[in-house]
């Protein structure tokens, strides 16, 4: 299943409980839930993402097993060597205020997650991993009426492209603290870039 499958399939199994939580929120979560030394419970984080709610018979199963599918497949994402992590964001083609919108979600869940976890101590935490958490704080505000213009169109892809570096550099300095892993590194974006 392609990123733009997954999300699809995760946006209408969350809209067929009537969730709160959107898709790219769900998953910042879940990211940020990854940035602690113990891995998260997949019970644990559906049951935050499904908070209030008692799904019941076929929409119940669908949003079980598209959250399931989705933890197994950010986890296997996250723990790879090979880097190919990507945040779960509308696609390409959807209006860039979707886009815009889905990105500030994402961070929120981030931010929600990281917090739930307990391991953003910023004096425990190396400056980089401090300013990351701090740009994600403002991504997080992200105007998403901003005008579809090319100079937006590439914010936003830098954006996200820096918010998948940001994800694996936090979690390289929160979960695998003891890791010899090459630090991923990339150029700062501008989080005011679609105010």
């Amino acid at each position: 299943m392609n990123e733009s499958e997954r999300y699809t399939d995760v946006v209408a199994a969350l809209a067929g409980v009537e969730a709160e939580v959107s898709a790219a929120e769900a998953q910042g979560m879940l990211c940020g839930l990854f940035c602690s030394t113990e891995t998260p419970e997949p019970a644990q984080w559906i049951a935050q993402v499904l908070d209030g709610l008692s799904p019941k018979g076929e929409p119940a199963r669908e949003v079980l097993e598209a959250l399931s599918a989705l933890y197994q497949d950010t986890r296997d994402r996250l723990e790879n060597d090979s880097l190919e992590f990507e945040p779960l964001l509308p696609d390409d083609d959807a209006p860039l205020s979707d886009r815009a919108t889905a990105l500030g979600h994402w961070c929120e869940g981030f931010l929600f997650g990281i917090g739930v976890a307990g391991s953003h101590d910023p004096a425990k935490l190396p400056r980089e991993a401090n300013e990351v958490i701090s740009d994600l704080t403002e991504i997080a505000r992200i105007d998403p009426e901003a005008e579809l213009d090319e100079d937006n169109e590439i914010a936003y892809t830098e954006l996200v492209e820096y918010l998948r570096a940001a994800t694996l550099l936090v979690r390289e300095h929160t979960a695998l603290p003891s890791s010899a892993q090459p630090a991923v590194g990339g150029d700062r974006a501008d989080p005011d870039v679609l105010h």
